[in-house]
């Protein structure tokens, strides 16, 4: 199954905690902030993308499958 984040870009105020969980996918700006609206999900990385979108305090990074639906429930990775 294929995964995609999307963000709200404008909504992030910059906690840096997606990025703490995975930096290697939630890439920020020099001030802290997220820089994509939105990355399709790596293969392997489910997991790390979806820990990243939970520990977004604002609720702003949020996981769909490729069904187009929410994912609420921690992936396994494929």
């Amino acid at each position: 199954m294929t995964y995609r984040i999307v963000i709200d870009k404008p909504q992030c105020v910059g906690h840096a905690r997606c990025a703490n969980v995975a930096p290697h996918l939630y890439k920020l700006d020099e001030n802290g902030y997220i820089l994509a609206e939105g990355f399709d999900v790596p293969q392997g990385e489910e997991l790390a993308a979806f820990r990243g979108s939970k520990a977004c305090p604002e609720r702003v990074i949020k996981m769909f499958d490729e069904d187009g639906q929410e994912v609420r429930r921690s992936p396994t990775a494929a």
